[in-house]
């Protein structure tokens, strides 16, 4: 019968799954008993959610989730191990050093496994300024300096709207995240036209998501187990990959509009020093293609791709090969 009842507790939000354990005896013990927990800030925002969420709104919820937290994670309740823990929040220092010794203590007793991590920009992203990019960089990094442990179970990380100017980016997101195996960017930079060197042999990272992010390039010097790179817009003149040892790298997907400098380059050019891609997924939004690089395509097994302008055809092009 527990097994049925948590089935249903898998579906709802975490906030409506701790209220369930007010309704009878039965059903006290059993968010406790859940071995994924997904806590997201926004299940605690008003319903409806506006379009523009104020500042109290933040961090009315974070003082919500954090009362949900303490409760899940509470001693003697919580006995059985978290597999799984999906937590985004607000990078809002305040909370951060509240939510941080709940994190520490339940890694550092063995009840948590994998930590899935967002850490979300309570601005929107046409409204956050490099004071304020560059201020949620230090919160975030303060709290990862503060709870070190959290390193220690951290497989999935998600960030918006950080600003690496002034730290580390390749310390803090390789050596220190040892068990990262899922990265995605959003709306980050590392100071202007800046270069984002990757050179991390030991890395576990098999998937790497970057979303308008304001790197002039990204150079792949070695991440033996990338599996997956996905770069939706960049802001470039150049070629704005390089690839060096990446054995594993086997899908490649790349959307943007080029032009921003009016860059024209080959894809040939763009996909050299892969070996190993099977899925090429392209859209660059209805820009120009050099027709003649698409030789490439014969070593691949999927290809889609989305509003290519052609210069061998009249229409843009919205095709599936296989």
């Amino acid at each position: 019968m527990d097994d049925v009842l948590l089935s249903i507790l898998r579906k709802v939000d975490i906030s409506t799954a701790v209220r369930t354990s007010s309704l009878s005896t039965r059903w006290r013990q059993l968010p406790w008993l859940l071995p994924e927990l997904s806590i997201d800030v926004r299940h605690f925002l008003p319903v409806p959610c506006p379009d523009s969420i104020a500042a109290n709104d933040c961090q009315q919820a974070m003082v919500a989730l954090t009362k949900a937290a303490k409760c899940l994670f509470a001693k003697p309740q919580r006995k059985s191990t978290i597999t799984t823990l999906q937590l985004q929040l607000y990078l809002i220092s305040t909370f951060l050093s509240d939510i941080g010794p709940l994190l520490g203590d339940v890694i550092d007793s063995g009840l948590l496994k994998d930590l899935d991590l967002c850490l979300l920009d309570d601005l929107k992203p046409g409204d956050s300024s490099e004071l304020h990019m560059l201020q949620l960089a230090k919160d975030m990094y303060g709290f990862f300096n503060a709870y070190p442990s959290v390193f220690g179970c951290l497989t999935r990380l998600s960030l918006h709207g950080v600003c690496f100017i002034e730290l580390d980016m390749h310390h803090l997101l390789f050596d220190c995240c040892t068990q990262l195996k899922h990265l995605s960017l959003h709306y980050c930079d590392a100071g202007r036209r800046s270069v984002w060197k990757i050179d991390a042999p030991n890395s576990k990272l098999s998937v790497l998501e970057i979303d308008t992010c304001c790197f002039e390039r990204i150079d792949l010097v070695c991440l033996p187990e990338l599996e997956k790179l996905h770069w939706d817009t960049w802001v470039s003149e150049y070629i704005p990959l390089s690839f060096g040892d990446v054995p594993s790298l086997g899908e490649l997907k790349l959307s943007s509009s080029l032009t921003y400098y009016n860059t024209v380059f080959k894809l040939s050019e763009l996909l050299h020093g892969t070996t190993s891609i099977h899925t090429l997924t392209l859209d660059f939004q209805g820009e120009n293609v050099c027709t003649s690089s698409f030789f490439v395509f014969a070593i691949l097994s999927h290809i889609c791709i989305f509003y290519i302008w052609s210069e061998l055809s009249s229409y843009a092009m919205d095709v599936y090969f296989t």
